[in-house]
């Protein structure tokens, strides 16, 4: 028998969930979350919505943020390796020393983002085109 997906109601919760091998966690609303000292590579957070959220010293290795709204976020010393943000919405949310090689950004659109990452450009390709 199949259980259906309940939406995590905090970060605790999906941290406990994730420990326990769950990934999907598409379509989930958070809002001032705090993210911090994680490690939830594979994660998969499409169609999801965060505001005045956290992720802090995180690792999302290969992760899937795709088509998610990233409104007022803070993502500060994390690892997004490989994590595609393809067709989202980063409004107000600011990058800082993060780990972007191979992160795709294709048709994400940004208002207010600030990315101040090291070596940001470089690990830029072309398929990675910023809108």
């Amino acid at each position: 028998m199949e259980t259906q997906f309940k939406k995590p109601i905090s970060v605790t919760e999906l941290k406990e969930r994730y420990a326990k091998g769950e990934r999907n966690f598409r379509n989930s609303d958070f809002e001032s979350g705090t993210f911090e000292n994680l490690n939830l590579d594979g994660i998969d957070f499409e169609h999801s919505w965060f505001h005045s959220s956290i992720f802090r010293n995180c690792s999302l290795k290969n992760g899937n943020l795709k088509n998610c709204n990233l409104k007022c976020c803070e993502f500060d010393n994390s690892n997004f390796e490989n994590v595609s943000f393809y067709n989202s919405l980063l409004c107000g949310s600011d990058f800082y020393n993060c780990e972007l090689k191979g992160t795709d950004f294709t048709k994400a659109g940004f208002y207010g983002t600030e990315l101040n990452t090291v070596d940001y450009l470089k690990h830029l390709s072309d398929k990675n085109n910023v809108a």
